[in-house]
């Protein structure tokens, strides 16, 4: 078994996150659709679900002879002698695929005004929207980003991109990541829709993209998650928004021309 387990690494890790999230999140999303009772409240649900990634990597650990050790994912956070420009650009990308693709909606009239903030937050806040928004980046680290990311990008993303390429290997993390969040985002009433999966395929393309450029750096990957946590709560955005959708596309189409030339000419340096 365990040399099973060692042939296929991937294929045991989502198993494993599938596994310990969805035990949890299941019965709470059949309890919002009103087929069983299991009254757990949302953030203690969400939160215990969401520690299924690093359990899942320390089984994996466990049964692999540390073929797979937590602390090499971890040792890929780097605070030092790194390129703090890729960590600058992780702060505020997702934010402006948000913005740009609001602008172009109200460019082409898809909706009657440009709105930056959410209208009912902003209302609330006022300017303490300015100071809140830098404060719920640096605590939103300490949440789903340093809970997900040392699986999503610290493990699985250079895996599935050395043997599938780039694009597949993106497509098949995205993919799987939308497929883990389903059952929670019942549970909290979000609706299922190809546009929700379209918006999280493509987070999961951009945080990839500014993960390899910044030399695989998990802290420019838990940025731009928790950057995702800001863009949520502050920032206005339809749910069904085709600006977002094709500004995203063009950036990310963009920066992954970036990254290709960058690896040609480093496989071309003497």
């Amino acid at each position: 078994m365990v040399r099973i387990i060692k042939s296929h690494l991937i294929f045991f890790y989502f198993l494993f996150a599938l596994f310990f999230a969805w035990i949890i999140w299941i019965p709470m999303a059949l309890h919002t659709i009103g087929i069983i009772n299991f009254p757990l409240p949302i953030f203690i649900g969400q939160s215990v679900g969401a520690l299924s990634i690093l359990a899942s990597l320390f089984v994996l650990e466990k049964l692999t002879e540390k073929k797979v050790t937590l602390k090499s994912i971890f040792d890929k956070i780097r605070i030092k002698n790194t390129n703090r420009t890729w960590l600058i650009v992780a702060i505020f990308l997702l934010p402006l695929f948000t913005i740009l693709g609001n602008l172009l909606d109200y460019i082409l009239t898809l909706e009657p005004n440009f709105q930056l903030f959410q209208p009912e937050v902003f209302d609330t806040l006022n300017i303490a929207i300015f100071f809140l928004i830098p404060l719920t980046l640096v605590a939103g680290l300490l949440s789903s980003p340093i809970l997900e990311e040392p699986g999503w990008r610290g493990f699985a993303i250079e895996r599935l991109q050395t043997q599938h390429g780039r694009f597949l290997g993106s497509l098949i993390l995205g993919s799987l990541w939308w497929l883990w969040h389903q059952p929670i985002n019942i549970a909290n009433e979000l609706p299922i829709t190809i546009y929700s999966y379209l918006g999280m395929v493509l987070m999961s393309f951009a945080i990839d993209t500014i993960y390899n450029l910044s030399g695989q750096n998990l802290l420019s990957a838990m940025i731009m998650h928790s950057s995702a946590i800001v863009r949520i709560n502050y920032f206005y955005s339809n749910s069904e928004s085709i600006g977002v959708i094709v500004v995203s596309i063009v950036i990310i189409a963009t920066l992954r021309f970036i990254e290709r030339n960058r690896k040609k000419y480093e496989n071309n340096s003497p």
